[in-house]
């Protein structure tokens, strides 16, 4: 029988993953950070009447969880804490210094007042003298006069005009005299930079050592004088979970946020029983008190998913808890995932932005999931391990003879890690450790 291709309309049954409103906002409740947390909580209660924090007095910040039965009792207080901070601004503080001078004409004074006003958060003087004169109305002479006031002050450095000024005023400052110094600053910056020992010894005619023991005076000198007064933003951090030793065990500490003290309020329950007539008042409350539990079961869900991610990383990574970050060994999403019966990427969720502190600081979830480096008879090791053994090594090196990058691949070669220079190269620079042309000492 010939058919025909053509248009029409038919039934068929298929089976779709949808991602309903509820779903969406429980995955977004998983992911979200601790601080992030406490403001989505807060957003909760302003929004929704029958939700609200019942504060317990005397309880602690910390609710231990049932992994190997262990559980916390003493309190957590850290006195550090406590100390007030030093908020002193670099202009302050050099307005102070001017106060003291009492023998000073009230042009001059105005203008090192301006100066100091014009300073960047380095302590550098970003105006020209000319552009200082025009503003303050004086003669240029006044303003090279005020310049050396300013230049005069604690700490050192401030005022300059460039990194050549910065430098050539603290050497002046120094009790013992550097000409050899104050030469390389002037006119031989960038030898220094790229530590052109040996050019430097021909051209100006001394000793390596003369050259060595100049560049280490210039290494104690501070290139941004101003920036110890520089107050930043303090981005804080909270531990979603703690992880100690009890005895031979390892406990995981939960943090009990305002989630753990969230609840709804009986009274806008009983209020739904006995106007169950009222259907304007009845249906309002139902829908609040169902937006209310659905949130609770979302924080409880994400406290569970958190917790049985910890305990699986924990048993995964027991060695880096007892013994510290140079035992880290590879490990991946999927390998929590598969451990848990759960989708790699609950467990990528359930580790983002969020911190946990160990025995050996505090340390984002997402840490104990570095990447392998093969080794002999199929083992591996993580990048943190390579790390650690560069920082070793490079710690107790002949300062003659530092390591190079490829001696450096050469050593974990020979412990049977396989790895290139361009990755040891890479690594050193993410410890923040020079090369070995920088480390060497003549």
């Amino acid at each position: 029988m010939y058919m025909r291709p053509g248009y029409g309309m038919f039934q068929q049954q298929t089976a779709k993953m949808r991602i309903t409103p509820q779903l969406r906002k429980a995955i977004t409740i998983l992911q979200l950070s601790t601080p992030e947390l406490m403001e989505v909580i807060q957003q909760e209660v302003t929004d929704n009447p029958v939700l609200e924090i019942v504060s317990h007095t005397g309880d602690t910040n910390f609710t231990p969880t049932f992994f190997h039965g262990a559980r916390r009792t003493e309190l957590m207080y850290d006195p550090l804490l406590h100390i007030a901070s030093n908020e002193v601004s670099l202009e302050r503080h050099l307005k102070e210094q001017l106060g003291f001078i009492k023998k000073i004409q009230p042009s001059l004074r105005r203008t090192v007042s301006f100066m100091i006003g014009n300073l960047d958060h380095n302590g550098y003087l970003g105006s020209t003298l000319p552009e200082i004169s025009e503003v303050c109305k004086i003669d240029l002479v006044q303003v090279e006069d005020a310049l050396k006031i300013l230049q005069s002050f604690e700490p050192r450095g401030v005022g300059a005009r460039d990194l050549r000024e910065c430098l050539l005023l603290q050497v002046q400052s120094l009790a013992d005299s550097f000409p050899l110094v104050s030469l390389l600053i002037k006119k031989h910056l960038n030898e220094i930079a790229n530590y052109h020992v040996h050019k430097l010894t021909t051209l100006l005619q001394v000793s390596p050592q003369e050259i060595q023991a100049a560049i280490d005076v210039i290494k104690g000198l501070n290139p941004k004088p101003g920036a110890v007064f520089h107050i930043e933003t303090v981005h804080y951090i909270i531990p979603e979970v703690i992880i100690e030793r009890a005895g031979e065990q390892l406990v995981v500490l939960l943090h009990q946020a305002a989630s753990s003290r969230l609840s709804v309020n009986g009274y806008y329950e009983r209020m739904a029983e006995v106007n169950s007539d009222n259907y304007e008042l009845t249906r309002f409350l139902a829908g609040k008190l169902h937006a209310a539990k659905f949130f609770l079961k979302c924080l409880d869900q994400r406290r569970r998913t958190i917790v049985r991610v910890t305990q699986a990383i924990v048993e995964e990574q027991n060695d880096f808890f007892w013994k510290g970050t140079g035992h880290l060994k590879p490990m991946t999403l999927k390998q929590i995932g598969d451990k848990l019966g759960v989708h790699e990427s609950t467990v990528s969720r359930a580790t983002a932005g969020k911190y946990a502190q160990t025995p050996w600081g505090i340390f984002e979830l997402k840490y104990f999931f570095p990447s392998g480096l093969q080794m002999g008879l199929g083992e591996s090791a993580s990048s943190e391990h390579v790390k650690s053994k560069i920082k070793t090594w490079i710690s107790g090196e002949n300062s003659r003879k530092p390591y190079s990058d490829q001696k450096l691949a050469d050593l974990l070669r020979e412990e049977g890690i396989s790895i290139s220079r361009r990755t040891i190269t890479k690594y050193r620079e993410e410890l923040g450790i020079s090369s070995s042309v920088r480390r060497k000492r003549i």
